[in-house]
């Protein structure tokens, strides 16, 4: 229960306190807390972090392994500045000019025009000949209507 009273004030501080304090303020309080935290931790654990002492047979010779590393970066990007090898660079691909894109560009739209004027010359045809066979199949009934026969 205790717990859960200190989770409401905490709530309660967050959004209603804290919200009114300036950023300067804030920043301070966060540093503080952050240092108070951190001590906090270490006096809790100090047991825990003097046990573990395993790394500390390298710290002696860090300092050279962090100059060794530099120093090699160093005189890598110097070899590579000063050096006559360079990156390679590819060539720079033509553009094409304008013309040429509105040559391909009517090439396409002639193709496609082409292509709906020839289906609706077929599609025409195709209605054509449907209708020049209804009506010849309308003139033979009317002819025999006409002709005064049984069918």
């Amino acid at each position: 229960m205790p717990s859960l009273l200190l989770m409401l004030l905490a709530g309660a501080v967050v959004f209603a306190v804290l919200p009114r304090f300036g950023p300067h303020v804030l920043t301070g309080l966060s540093i503080a807390l952050l240092i108070f935290g951190v001590s906090h931790h270490y006096k809790s654990f100090h047991h825990e972090y003097r046990l573990a002492t395993w790394y500390q047979t390298s710290a002696f010779i860090a300092p050279a392994l962090v100059l060794g590393i530099a120093l090699f970066f160093l005189l890598s990007y110097m070899l590579s500045f000063f050096g006559g090898s360079g990156v390679p660079v590819p060539s720079m691909p033509s553009i094409p000019g304008v013309d040429d894109v509105t040559s391909a560009v009517t090439s396409v739209v002639n193709a496609a025009k082409s292509a709906v004027t020839s289906t609706v010359n077929t599609a025409k045809s195709a209605v054509g000949s449907v209708n020049r066979g209804i009506n010849n199949s309308l003139r033979i009934n009317n002819r025999r209507n006409n002709s005064g026969g049984i069918f």
